[in-house]
């Protein structure tokens, strides 16, 4: 039965109706429980009920913050020895049961913030002054400490011996006491002497760090584990989260190599690369792992922390962890009043480098220079001098040859009096706008009581391209529903649901093809006639300024995400500390593409005028595809997991014992569908329906996936002084034939911490804190991942559809599309870390170190090189491969406060090099070719040993250069004779010690306050990479890198340092030598962001409890060798969409 047009757009409709369905019932649900919560919260938290015959007010006060939210602050002199009688109060406003009782009493009751309350006489002193002294926990002053009266601009510090004096306003102050190293303290003014007490600040040791399912103290941790708190990431106005990272923390390498919206996520490694294919690390998000989408596209204000294991601690994720694991966890509700807040940002981006290319004058010098060097060389001097005089050259034969571009013309040029006959064209300029806006917001309620809690979010980003008329653009709408429930003392719940969309606008040409375009861009040529219509194309209908937009048609790219996580965790009354916990995921996820190609027009002039005689005639030229054409693609995704985690802890004494074991199951199902159709009635009706019979195609497919793992972890320590954990994970992929498809990977981890012991305390006391760890892990890897696409089912030879005449007719056919493999199996990484861990000084100063060594074996790789391709097989993936990489890392901070001013500084840092230990390699090569033993991808090049400066030069060479070139020429590379026999051949290449990957990246964190006023400052740089920046294609197709213009040799400037310049890369020296590459080395200053927070007072009125103002900037400033593109850059040719330099302001607001 045919389906008609009707149909088809019901079905498409009826699609969308289930989202948008979906959407409502999301929106009524929160909607109705905030509602809901919201009434019962601001009943619970006002109301208090309470029955007493004879109780102090101390104690009144006590009950009354117990059941609500309020706290009071008083001097105990001013309340001592007032007691009340006789309280019967069943759900009362505190207010009305409390302040009869002060007012009695002779106090009142003032608010000093919007939950706190300070409790004082009503009468009222006149000049008021607080002394006293300050010490630690063992009676030894405390210099230096800053003390303020809260809410007013009145401070001083402690002297020497601890004490301080400090005149307040009146006898209600609040003064607050701040010491780094130390917990601040508020307490209430007093008439007598204050001996001020302060605690150490044990928060950074206490601070817990999510690791594999669990959480740990920081102080007991054993591994290499690194957390990044999500208040850092919100510091960054990048809107992909990945791009935040780069310079926090140590041994996580973040290159950045392209800022188009949609597209602008970095390339994450830990540790740099480990294995011959995939090195990213397993994404963990609460608790699930590798979710669709990653975390690139988490709204950033919505991420609590960021955990990363580096080592033998993420063992216990096995599959897919042997490049490390990224743990994100997203916030979840408080106990308390709702907090309502939001934040709006907007922000605008360029490219932080924009390549300089000849203009039309220098590129006509350059075009008339080619057309001199395809003369013999005696005659290049007498043709140059022809060129620049007269415009053309008289050879001695009497044949006359001209210059492409005469002197006239290249003053007209210069001068721009003719636009129409002679532009000068900047490519670049004409296709990009300075700025290009960006806008995100955010709103955010938590809150909820002591069983119920909760947190809501809603987010809206608008990322606009850097072109003029853009039809580039990003935008994503996401919200969060994050739920915590305690149904008894030994039932507690948690649910997370995420909602995003995605909506990516392209032109129908991708970046590269317009940067391309761009970089190739003739200056002699118009982007636009004077007269705005846009010019002739570069190549193939190209022209920039046109295919930036929407005239070509659009390529849209939606996408749809719900991902849902629970969690229920049930503990008992018999075994204390023995918790069962049950995890269940769905995930949805949708693609919708849709690719809309119609003709666009150009405009071209071929001499002629108007009927006026002046006003040139353009010629309208059709360009692009011949009729309107409409590719549409669907892809459905689900993933669900089902977990189980059964664990126990145990402390006996000063024992402390950690079991854990559990499960889970992963299974992934895809399907998808595209069609094309071309022929339309119309290009106005972009719908398949309307396309043509003929021609018309259609494709799909689906796949499964699965992966069923058993983990475990075991962990001791004694008086959190001797510390040891096992982990291990029993991994069954999908992957591997039934026989080699589970693996078993375990790990270990021991620390010390030599602080605890009194040799240590008694003879170091600088050195509060001094752990060392060391650690060993095995861990698998399932991703056999090479030509840009991962490799499944190598153990079956599996089957191609094709297609085969028989009859006459054309019908499907079958055939083994490879050889099988029934012995592959998991690629193992062997990881080795040793660290140490300190504090000094009170916890003012923080150092970690480690070194690490990771061997990969059975890496999963095809065996490509040895066995000739003559054979016409197509090989399967072998476990032949073995790489090593090894390193070390650290991480400095500092941290004090001068009288009100608190600074803090942090220098991060991480080395990382791998080298081939085998793989399959063709035979023969010399040793200082092959691979084995380099590094992963490492070129091969012939060193550039300078230029031969003139004939002279040449005929003194005893180098013989025959196999490369038949005739050497002043401006010619000199190479090194490598391998001394004399002569030039490719056996002199050389293998490069290092590839496009930096081998050391790192961070400089700076952070200021003063009063109201933040700033923070984050420098990040790289070394050890570098980048061959070619003149591929430069000459007659298209433009000169201004570098190239500027250091060439040239006839009447002979240079022995650089070459002359080619011809879409013509000569022997175009392309494989060391002249090209260029160091990446580089330092950033990559975020700032400086802040005022608006005093409490002035907010009071509003009811606002925190306003926020700050402007920040990413990429600002860049030190480089590297001129001509980004030190981030990673296609050699600057074809592609470059990084972005970024200037933001926003607002943030709570109530």
């Amino acid at each position: 039965m045919k389906i008609t047009s009707h149909a088809k757009i019901h079905v498409r409709i009826s699609y969308y109706l289930k989202w948008l369905l979906l959407l409502k019932l999301v929106v009524l649900f929160i909607v109705c429980f905030s509602s809901g919560l919201l009434a019962h919260e601001s009943a619970a938290q006002e109301t208090v009920s309470l029955r007493y015959s004879h109780v102090k007010l101390k104690s009144l006060l006590l009950s009354i913050e117990e059941q609500t939210e309020v706290s009071f602050i008083y001097n105990d002199n001013l309340i001592q020895g007032i007691n009340v009688k006789d309280i019967d109060a069943r759900d009362v406003h505190w207010k009305d049961l409390l302040l009869p009782i002060l007012d009695r009493e002779g106090l009142i009751a003032e608010y000093v913030g919007k939950q706190r309350i300070v409790l004082r006489a009503k009468h009222k002193s006149q000049k008021l002054t607080a002394f006293g002294i300050i010490r630690d926990r063992n009676n030894e002053p405390l210099p230096n400490v800053s003390v303020a009266q809260v809410g007013t601009d009145r401070a001083t510090l402690s002297d020497a011996e601890g004490k301080f004096s400090l005149e307040v306003e009146n006898e209600n102050a609040i003064l607050q006491f701040t010491y780094i190293g130390y917990l601040t303290q508020e307490i209430a003014y007093q008439q007598s002497s204050m001996n001020i007490v302060l605690q150490e600040d044990q928060a950074q040791l206490d601070e817990v760090v999510v690791v594999g399912y669990g959480t740990q103290k920081r102080e007991t941790i054993t591994g290499s584990v690194v957390a990044i708190k999500g208040g850092e990431l919100i510091k960054s106005p990048a809107l992909n989260v990945s791009n935040a990272i780069a310079g926090r923390v140590p041994g996580v390498v973040a290159t950045n190599g392209s800022a188009e919206p949609g597209y602008d996520g970095s390339t994450i490694k830990i540790r740099g690369t480990n294995t011959l294919g995939d090195s990213g690390p397993l994404i963990v998000i609460d608790g699930i792992p590798a979710r669709q989408g990653g975390f690139e596209r988490l709204n950033p204000a919505d991420i609590d922390n960021i955990s990363v294991l580096k080592d033998a601690s993420a063992a216990i994720y096995g599959a897919r962890a042997a490049n490390g694991v990224i743990l994100v966890t997203t916030k979840r509700g408080s106990s308390g009043k709702p907090k309502l807040s939001y934040s709006f940002n907007q922000g605008y981006s360029q490219p932080t480098v924009i390549p300089k290319l000849t203009d039309a004058v220098q590129y006509a010098e350059l075009r008339n220079e080619l057309e001199i060097f395809k003369l013999p060389v005696d005659e290049w001097s007498n043709a140059s001098h022809g060129f620049n005089t007269n415009g053309f050259y008289e050879r001695a034969n009497g044949n006359r040859v001209e210059a492409p571009f005469s002197p006239d013309e290249r003053e007209l040029f210069r001068n721009g009096s003719d636009p129409w006959g002679y532009p000068n064209t900047d490519w670049y300029g004409a296709t990009l706008k300075n700025w290009a806006p960006q806008t995100r917001h955010n709103l955010q309620i938590d809150g909820g009581s002591e069983n119920m809690r909760y947190l809501m979010s809603l987010g809206f980003q608008n990322q606009d391209g850097y072109y003029k008329k853009s039809a580039t653009g990003y935008k994503q709408y996401d919200f969060r529903i994050n739920l915590d429930a305690d149904i008894n003392p030994y039932i507690k719940t948690q649910f997370g649901v995420l909602g995003r969309q995605e909506n990516r606008n392209f032109p129908t040409k991708g970046a590269s093809t317009i940067f391309r375009m761009l970089m190739r861009g003739n200056p002699t040529m118009p982007a636009y006639w004077p007269n705005g219509l846009p010019g002739p194309d570069i190549e193939h209908g190209e022209n920039p300024v046109v295919i930036t937009t929407d005239q070509t048609g659009y390529d849209r790219d939606k996408r749809y995400y719900v991902q849902t996580n629970g969690q229920v965790d049930i503990t008992n009354p018999w075994i204390a500390g023995l918790q069962l916990s049950l995890t269940a995921s769905i995930d949805k996820y949708g693609k919708k593409q849709k690719t809309w190609s119609i003709p666009w027009y150009l405009y071209t002039w071929q001499g002629a005028y108007e009927e006026d005689g002046v006003t040139p005639k353009l010629e309208r030229g059709r360009r692009g595809p011949a009729d309107p054409n409409l590719t549409q693609s669907d892809e459905d995704q689900t993933n669900i997991l089902l977990g189980a985690v059964l664990s126990y802890d145990k402390s006996i004494g000063d024992h402390t014992i950690n079991l854990l074991a559990g499960m889970n199951r992963e299974t992934i199902r895809n399907d998808n569908f595209s069609a094309f159709r071309r022929y339309f009635i119309s290009q106005n009706i972009d719908y398949l329906f309307a396309g043509g019979e003929l021609e018309k195609d259609n494709d799909g497919g689906a796949w499964e996936r699965a992966r069923l793992n058993y983990f475990g972890r075991i962990g001791y320590n004694y008086k959190s002084k001797y510390i040891a954990e096992f982990l291990w994970r029993y991994d069954g992929s999908y992957m591997f034939p039934e026989n080699r498809r589970y693996g078993f990977f375990p790990g270990a981890m021991v620390g010390y911490l030599l602080s605890e012991e009194d040799f240590w305390k008694d003879n170091i006391p600088f050195i509060n804190y001094m752990k060392l760890r060391a650690s060993y892990g095995q861990m698998g890897n399932d991703n056999i991942y090479y030509d840009d696409a991962l490799q499944e089912y190598q153990y079956f030879s599996t089957y191609a559809f094709g297609t085969y005449i028989i009859g006459g007719d054309l019908v499907k056919s079958l055939y083994e599309s490879r050889v099988p493999n029934n012995f592959i199996t998991w690629e193992v990484a062997n990881n080795y870390n040793l660290g140490l861990d300190m504090q000094f000084f009170d916890g003012k100063m923080n150092a970690e170190f480690d070194v690490f060594k990771n061997s990969r074996n059975s890496i999963l790789w095809r065996r490509n090189a040895s066995i000739p391709q003559s054979t016409g097989m197509t090989l399967p993936a072998e476990n032949l491969g073995k790489v090593d990489n090894a390193g070390w890392e650290f991480n400095v901070g500092w941290q004090d406060q001068i009288g009100k001013l608190g600074y803090r500084v942090s220098v991060n840092g991480g080395y990382s090099r791998n080298k081939i230990v085998f793989w399959d390699e063709a035979p023969g090569a010399p040793d200082w070719q092959r691979s084995t033993g380099a590094a992963i991808n490492a070129g091969l090049y012939y060193l550039y040993d300078g230029v031969f400066r003139d004939q002279a030069d040449i005929d003194a060479n005893t180098i013989d250069y025959s196999d490369i070139t038949g005739n050497l020429r002043p401006g010619d590379m000199k190479y090194v004779d490598y391998d001394n026999d004399g002569k030039i051949t490719p056996n002199d290449r050389v293998r490069r010690d290092r590839n496009t990957d930096p081998r050391f990246q790192g961070g400089i964190n700076l952070g200021l306050t003063y009063g109201d006023f933040d700033l923070s400052v984050l420098f990040q740089g790289a070394t050890g990479g570098e980048l061959r920046v070619g003149t591929d294609e430069s000459g007659a197709i298209g433009n000169y890198l201004l570098d190239f213009y500027e250091n060439r040799w040239t006839v009447d400037n002979p240079s022995d340092e650089h070459p002359r310049i080619t011809d879409r890369s013509d000569q022997y020296y175009s392309y494989n030598n060391t002249y090209w590459l260029r160091s990446t080395n580089y330092l950033r200053l990559k975020n700032v962001e400086f802040g005022y927070n608006l005093p409490a007072k002035l907010l009071e009125r509003a009811r606002i409890s925190n306003l926020r103002v700050y402007v920040s900037g990413f990429n600002l400033l860049t030190w480089s060798k590297i001129k001509v593109l980004d030190p981030e850059a990673t296609n050699e040719l600057g074809q592609y969409y470059p990084q972005a330099r970024l200037i933001n302001a926003g607002v943030m607001v709570s109530f």
